[in-house]
């Protein structure tokens, strides 16, 4: 039995293997990802922008727990944060 761990074996195919990957670049002019050829790399200008978002406060209405205390009404503000547009 060897005392070399099982997934060494298989670290030196991955290191010879070739990088298939193509090469982006970014273009100053157009402001976007091209690869070797000129084509547009999707994947950098698919990502919507964000937009602020308000959400409403409201208040949570007095109740009884689960273990039959009673909790008072509260208020909760409301707040605003960015998510990605429509």
């Amino acid at each position: 039995m060897s005392t070399k761990p099982f997934l060494y074996k298989f670290a030196s195919k991955l290191n010879e293997a070739p990088i298939d990957e193509p090469q982006l670049h970014f273009d100053e002019k157009e402001q976007v990802n091209l690869f070797e050829d000129g084509s547009l790399s999707w994947f950098g200008v698919s990502k919507k922008i964000y937009t602020s978002t308000g959400t409403p406060g409201h208040t949570i209405p007095a109740h009884y727990t689960k273990s039959n205390k009673y909790v008072l009404a509260k208020r909760v503000p409301g707040k605003t944060d960015r998510r990605a547009g429509k």
